[in-house]
């Protein structure tokens, strides 16, 4: 039996759909989580679709985000997915997670990352237990 990883899975399922990955599911595809169960792929999209497993999030237009193409997918980009982590304030453990992942991958840096000033201080909150994430 096959074992199917949880990136070819939302290959799959998002095959013919045009969307961009989306907060969480960004995150998980970017390798910026640890993984983690997730009961529905986050995704954008420019009008409702009908797709069994996933949670839409309708923008004006997809071509307007800061997105990527990764293994065959659009995908927010890294600063752009850590950015809406941070507006959308949800799960702690993902955007904690994210940023020490960035700090980590970056040699104990968050430079590059460009935080919008209303979400310096989210930011700040989430940079301290970034840095602290790996040395527990």
């Amino acid at each position: 039996m096959a074992v199917m990883a949880y990136n070819d899975q939302l290959r799959s399922l998002l095959a013919d759909v045009d969307c961009v990955l989306a907060f969480d599911t960004a995150a998980d595809f970017l390798g910026l989580t640890n993984g983690g169960y997730r009961p529905a792929a986050q995704i954008f999209v420019n009008k409702r679709q009908n797709v069994e497993g996933t949670e839409q999030f309708v923008v004006p237009s997809l071509e307007a985000l800061e997105c990527e193409e990764r293994g065959g997918l659009l995908c927010t980009t890294v600063n752009r997915t850590i950015v809406d982590l941070l507006e959308q304030n949800g799960d702690e453990q993902i955007i904690t997670e994210s940023l020490a992942n960035y700090y980590d991958e970056h040699h104990g840096s968050f430079e590059g990352l460009k935080i919008p000033k209303h979400l310096w201080q989210r930011f700040e909150k989430y940079k301290k237990w970034a840095q602290e994430y790996y040395e527990e």
